[in-house]
């Protein structure tokens, strides 16, 4: 296999790298595949951030799983990501051709044979209980933590041992723990419960963000993609919220998670509001 990637000299206890791995002879086809696809994830992810698209870079964060598929004519095999669906719609078309063209530069210099990349949904983990998993979403109510935490996909958000379902919820949490250990007085900080599992009248529910502040509860969410289709619901939602003693609910509009100055614009403003008197 050429090679026009450096590779760190050889020395013992030295990690072997994806080219060393692949050069194997031993492979199973399934296992050359299933490494190709990891090869190229980490090239990908890794020039991206190297040339300056952290932006890019952050939504291959977000993929849940790759692997090479055939194409629709059966003639190669292309990387398929699949991603959770509420992240899909910022795959955009000028990202794919982003990730296309590079996938082609990291293909072609390591001899892969892979050219093309296409984005899915990830199928969603199901068993006999669907319908109740269909009515709830249909509904507008997600799986509970606990849920989360049983189903047998990897923990890509990880910070101070919570987990996140993205790198948009996590990055949030990192500029409110910023403020409560960097920029507010320590008598006077934010108390942070991400994605905690509760109760409102007549049904179980599981906000992005739960804040206290100076006596007061508020509700800091992320829009999904499918927002405005479920506007109703989240007027009836926050209704039953306030008068059960939440104090104040904002919103992180999607298209934020590509600023950091706009979410810290909304995080500013969330925390100001909560601290308003009745």
């Amino acid at each position: 296999m050429t090679n026009s990637f450096a590779q760190p000299p050889a020395g013992s206890g030295r990690s072997l790298t994806y080219v060393e791995m692949l050069s194997d002879t031993a492979l199973k086809d399934e296992e050359r595949e299933a490494l190709v696809a990891e090869t190229l994830m980490a090239y990908m992810s890794t020039l991206l951030a190297r040339r300056g698209e952290g932006a890019t870079a952050q939504l291959l964060l977000q993929v849940d799983r790759w692997s090479l598929e055939w194409d629709e004519r059966g003639d190669e095999k292309d990387l398929t990501l699949q991603v959770d669906p509420a992240n899909v719609s910022q795959f955009t078309e000028e990202v794919l051709q982003k990730l296309r063209h590079l996938c082609q530069e990291i293909s072609g210099r390591l001899s892969l044979g892979v050219n093309w990349v296409e984005v899915k949904e990830t199928l969603p983990v199901v068993g006999p209980g669907w319908r109740e998993m269909v009515q709830r979403e249909l509904s507008g109510e997600r799986p509970s933590n606990q849920a989360r935490r049983l189903q047998p996909s990897p923990r890509r958000w990880l910070e101070d041992n919570l987990a996140f379902t993205n790198g948009g919820e996590q990055l949030v949490y990192k500029l409110l723990k910023h403020r409560q250990e960097k920029v507010l007085p320590r008598e006077e900080t934010i108390a942070i419960f991400p994605l905690p599992n509760g109760r409102i009248a007549g049904r179980t529910w599981e906000p992005d963000f739960l804040v206290a502040y100076k006596g007061r509860v508020g509700i800091l969410e992320i829009d999904g993609p499918h927002h405005n289709a479920r506007r109703a619901l989240d007027v009836t939602r926050e209704h039953l919220m306030h008068d059960s003693g939440i104090a104040y609910i904002d919103r992180v509009p999607v298209e934020a998670l590509e600023n950091r100055a706009e979410i810290e614009r909304v995080i500013d403003r969330f925390l100001r509001r909560l601290a308003e008197p009745r």
